[in-house]
């Protein structure tokens, strides 16, 4: 019994080790963020591995909030017409 609980903990701990490992290298990857607007006029926070994107209008951030924070700025909401 005491064999199969071994066993048991180092597999969850295997697992975990590989999450984690993947976690950050997925993240690592694609870690530039930026603010694009579409055809549209809307504005969008996306992922990209590339250094500059097509239809971006800020960035490369490296985290999404400070894409956000941007996207805020460069792109105020509309006003509603009444």
């Amino acid at each position: 019994m005491k064999s199969l609980k071994k066993w048991v903990v180092l597999l969850l701990a295997l697992a975990f080790a590989l999450s984690v490992t993947l976690a950050f290298a997925a993240e690592k990857k694609g870690s530039q963020w930026f603010v694009i607007k579409d055809s549209k006029g809307v504005c969008k926070v996306i992922q990209s591995g590339k250094d500059k994107t097509p239809a971006s209008i800020a960035g490369p951030f490296a985290t999404k909030e400070l894409a956000a924070k941007a996207k805020a700025e460069k792109c105020p909401p509309k006003e509603k017409k009444k």
